[in-house]
């Protein structure tokens, strides 16, 4: 007789071929020796209602949610933790005896990330922020809570940009907040001023992808973060770093915000250093 797994986990997304996530949830099973496994589910936009749904039917603990899904599962859950209504977006649903709660772990799996990397938190920084769709949000928000002397967002779209900024204004209306659409003049001016540039777009992540913005817009005493960790330096990175700028790639981001997920499905305390090993090995094996 084949016993079911105590913990079933995974990760909805599209695509969903680059994660390294199931790497490191595996090594945290593994080593505490918890009956436990962690899946990629490659969802379609058309099939995304259906999967949530599926969680319950499936007695599925629960998942992580990434690229492009982040704000649309919202719509689904039965309840969002204060984190994750503050950003309007969920990168972690638990499934609580089939009530369905929506978490964002991206929140503090950023800040933390961010503090060691740069060595200083947010506060009284002008962060910048390149994008507005989940990963921006929770970039944003984390920048409000900790008290950033503003907020600059950065997108193609206009409309997505005045939508985050509409929503940054109504949560954190202390904090300045403006924005203005990539490429333009003005973007240049905000990008020179920034303390902090972070990119929160997928625009790395494929070889032939532009960068984000022109390092020549980066003043060399800018901190640059790139949220994308596969590849695990971008091209953007590396060029930030030959103009004199401290850069970091999104590893650590994913590390610290996925020991939070399993923690919420799990009640353990998730062991770190294991996943940050497995999260390497990973990744030296990954194109």
């Amino acid at each position: 007789m084949m016993l079911q797994k105590k913990y079933i986990c995974g990760i909805f997304g599209f695509p969903i071929r680059h994660t390294a996530s199931p790497a490191m949830h595996h090594a945290a099973f593994q080593y505490l020796k918890m009956d436990g496994v962690y899946l990629a589910f490659q969802i379609l936009p058309d099939d995304l209602k259906k999967a949530i749904e599926a969680l319950r039917a499936l007695h599925l603990n629960g998942v992580n949610v990434t690229i492009p899904y982040k704000e649309k599962v919202c719509h689904w859950l039965d309840e969002l933790s204060p984190e994750a209504a503050q950003v309007g977006a969920v990168n972690t649903i638990k499934n609580e005896d089939g009530r369905l709660i929506g978490f964002n772990t991206d929140v503090q799996g950023f800040k933390k990330a961010l503090e060691e990397g740069w060595g200083r938190s947010l506060k009284n920084a002008r962060l910048l922020v390149i994008g507005a769709g989940g990963a921006a949000r929770a970039v944003a928000v984390q920048g409000a809570l900790s008290r950033v002397r503003s907020i600059s967002i950065l997108n193609r779209s206009e409309i997505r940009l005045k939508i985050l900024i509409r929503h940054l204004k109504v949560h954190f209306p202390e904090i300045e907040v403006t924005g203005c659409v990539l490429g333009s003049t003005e973007s240049r001016t905000e990008i020179g001023a920034a303390d902090c540039v972070v990119n929160a777009t997928s625009l790395g992540m494929a070889k032939d992808d532009p960068m984000p913005i022109s390092p020549n817009w980066l003043d060399p005493r800018t901190y640059v973060y790139d949220l994308i960790y596969n590849p695990s330096e971008t091209t953007w990175i590396r060029e930030a770093i030959a103009r004199g700028c401290r850069a970091s790639g999104g590893m650590n981001m994913l590390l610290y915000q996925g020991a939070l997920s399993f923690q919420i499905w799990t009640g353990r305390r998730a062991p770190i250093e294991v996943m940050r090993k497995a999260l390497k090995n990973s990744l030296k094996f990954k194109v």
